[in-house]
């Protein structure tokens, strides 16, 4: 019998909440993941209703049951820690100190949030922001890991290069308590050739130079409808977009990052995953 892609690698998806968060392992489990990513609160809302008791528990006993190894959580997209907005940086700091302790309630492992625009400020005073945000929530008792998520290049974004990620976590003291999410489409569109083998070789030597792989703990695997370098943060299905079957066969056949989270963020979602899984499957054949 054919490998499967899911025994593979550490495959997961961004699954849906509703009806309860203590839902989401057993779709995830309908696809045979071994990780998934979720929102524990709506992600475009400051405020969220607090986690019960009950409902903590039966997440945690369905997570189990389901063989589900790791647990990512993405936190919400109004989050701009890089903001020199004053006012919207105590909202940013109360919202992610929100994240943290939602995540290490629920036993999430990893948390992934985007680093934000620094509008019209410089990139050294944006990640000056992200650090002095990060420095004020992350805490020692804290058990879930916090990873900035690389961006496209889009506007004013931060994060765009490796170099810009590590002055990141240069800055960040509790330095155990961090890492990256690496978005496979994100990278692309950054400029980063990720499809040619010489490419993806050059593209994790200069992560390892700049970062070291030990910070790379976890990815979000998604295709790309826009070419690279276009600094355009648009995902597509696996197979279907510029990124191409070339680029995920890098990632899957490479042993260095074997064993960590490869959650899926693609256009259709749960309606998609096994189409995404059908089209992963095709490499290993």
């Amino acid at each position: 019998m054919a490998q499967k892609i899911t025994d593979m690698i550490n495959l997961g998806g961004h699954v849906s909440t509703s009806g309860g968060v203590e839902n989401s392992p057993d779709r995830a489990a309908k696809f045979s993941f071994k990780s998934f990513q979720i929102f524990s609160k709506n992600q475009m809302q400051w405020n969220a209703k607090p986690l019960e008791k009950e409902v903590i528990d039966l997440f945690k006993e369905s997570r189990k049951s389901n063989n589900i190894s790791s647990v990512m959580i993405h936190a919400s997209y109004l989050l701009n820690t890089a903001t020199s907005d004053t006012e919207l940086k105590e909202k940013v700091r109360t919202g992610l100190s929100l994240e943290i302790e939602r995540a290490d309630m629920l036993g999430a492992d990893l948390l992934t949030f985007h680093p934000g625009s620094k509008k019209e400020a410089t990139i050294e005073k944006g990640i000056e922001n992200v650090v002095e945000i990060l420095n004020s929530v992350i805490k020692k008792q804290q058990n879930v890991k916090v990873l900035i998520e690389n961006s496209a290049g889009q506007g004013n974004s931060v994060g765009k290069t490796f170099q810009e990620l590590a002055s990141i976590i240069d800055g960040v003291h509790l330095k155990d308590k961090i890492g990256i999410c690496l978005d496979t489409c994100h990278i692309w569109a950054a400029g980063y050739d990720i499809v040619s083998p010489e490419g993806y070789k050059e593209t994790m030597d200069n992560l390892k130079s700049n970062l070291g792989m030990k910070y790379l703990l976890g990815f979000h695997m998604n295709d790309s409808k826009k070419g690279k370098g276009s600094g355009i943060d648009r995902h597509e299905q696996i197979g279907k977009g510029t990124i191409g079957l070339e680029g995920f066969r890098n990632f899957i056949f490479d042993d260095e990052i074997r064993g960590k989270p490869m959650i899926l963020e693609t256009p259709k979602g749960e309606d998609g995953y096994m189409d995404d899984i059908n089209e992963l499957n095709s490499i290993l054949r």
